[in-house]
């Protein structure tokens, strides 16, 4: 039987440090007073174990298989006594929801999706499926694998079109092809070890929204926009928090079909041709501005632990705020101070650097040793 947590202050277990956004996360539960923050992870040497805000690391080996991850988490719930378990990443947020029933007598647990839910909205494959099922607007989308046709799908299809992973995140593998010469070239290195989806790209610009739910209500969100201030530079320099009507339309109905619990970051994408937004795909796990929702009002984090203890949630009021990365704020100082420019910002990410610095630090220690070693 989970203990009843009735004063302001509570602990927190992070089942799964070494996921990707596991820092930021515990950056954003660092920022709340009278937190208490255990994490437990299958790698021992990784960012979050550097952290101000974890008040104790622990590390367990032979965690490969789902009952060896459950194993650990239930000792680490016992070793710590603490009030409510936060997955972060997508195998634990999995895992906690299919083994929910057992874990709910040991502890709170923020609230997660339904697997059957989950598993439709991590497959980019799966949500096209559902998303033309639910008339709910979106690319056109192809699944493309080792028994595919690429003439077939050459014939169906209108370029520009965007490849990526079925299953996959943070943009890896994604790639954009102006005409089947460009798609032949890379299908000849194609090795057919994981399905891809190809879908016709959208001339546009990406917008998104981040949210927390209860059975499809939405309790807060964020919706966020990419920002370039120089065409020639390959990534955002920040984002800009901003509210549109038409995406939160378009995500309401999503979740509430879904019935959604717990937080997902939506990827939408404005369509200029026909002045249209579309869902793209859904992250059903924390990402890697979640910090930054902080500027605009949101602490997804601590909001996923109050609801876990069924805590009443803070008022919530969000801004739009423009929040850039560290290299770009001081460029645009610096051009400010010359007047050679007008841009401006709110916050930056540097902003959580600077309290909790040690994390990024040995962060950039470890990845400059793994490439001398690999030389």
């Amino acid at each position: 039987m989970i203990k009843s947590v009735k004063n302001r202050s509570f602990s927190v277990l992070i089942p799964d440090g070494h996921g990707n956004n596991s820092v930021s996360v515990v950056r954003c539960l660092g920022k709340e007073k009278n937190i208490k923050i255990f994490v437990l992870s299958r790698d021992n040497n990784i960012p979050v174990r550097y952290s101000r805000y974890t008040s104790k690391f622990i590390h367990y080996s032979n965690g490969e298989t789902k009952e060896a991850q459950l194993s650990a988490i239930i000792d680490a719930i016992k070793k710590t006594n603490a009030d409510i378990l936060l997955p972060v990443d997508v195998e634990t947020i999995r895992l906690v929801a299919e083994y929910k029933e057992i874990l709910s007598d040991l502890i709170a647990i923020a609230p997660v999706p339904d697997v059957n839910s989950f598993d439709i909205a991590d497959d980019k494959w799966l949500l096209s499926l559902w998303l033309k099922e639910n008339n709910i607007s979106h690319p056109k989308t192809i699944l493309f694998n080792s028994t595919s046709s690429l003439d077939k799908v050459i014939s169906t299809i209108t370029f520009p079109i965007i490849i990526k992973p079925r299953n996959g995140s943070g943009g890896k593998r994604i790639e954009i092809f102006q005409n089947a010469e460009k798609l032949q070239s890379w299908y000849s290195e194609f090795d057919h070890s994981e399905d891809f989806i190809f879908q016709t790209y959208i001339k546009g610009y990406d917008i998104d929204c981040s949210v927390i739910c209860i059975e499809g209500r939405i309790l807060a969100h964020t919706i966020q926009k990419s920002i370039k201030y120089s065409t020639d530079y390959p990534w955002p320099y920040g984002i800009e928090f901003l509210e549109n009507d038409e995406v939160f339309s378009n995500v309401k109905k999503v979740v509430e079909k879904f019935k959604w619990s717990g937080v997902v970051h939506i990827d939408l994408r404005y369509d200029e041709d026909i002045n249209q937004i579309k869902i793209i795909e859904m992250n059903p796990r924390y990402w890697a501005s979640v910090a930054a929702s902080i500027f605009a009002g949101v602490n997804f984090p601590n909001l996923s632990c109050l609801l876990g203890l069924k805590r009443e949630l803070p008022f919530i009021k969000t801004q739009n705020k423009i929040i850039v990365r560290t290299g770009p704020a001081l460029k645009i100082i610096l051009k400010r101070i010359a007047n050679q420019s007008d841009l401006y910002f709110d916050n930056t990410f540097f902003e959580f650097i600077l309290k909790d610095p040690m994390p990024t630090l040995m962060g950039e220690i470890v990845e400059y040793y793994n490439k001398y070693r690999k030389r």
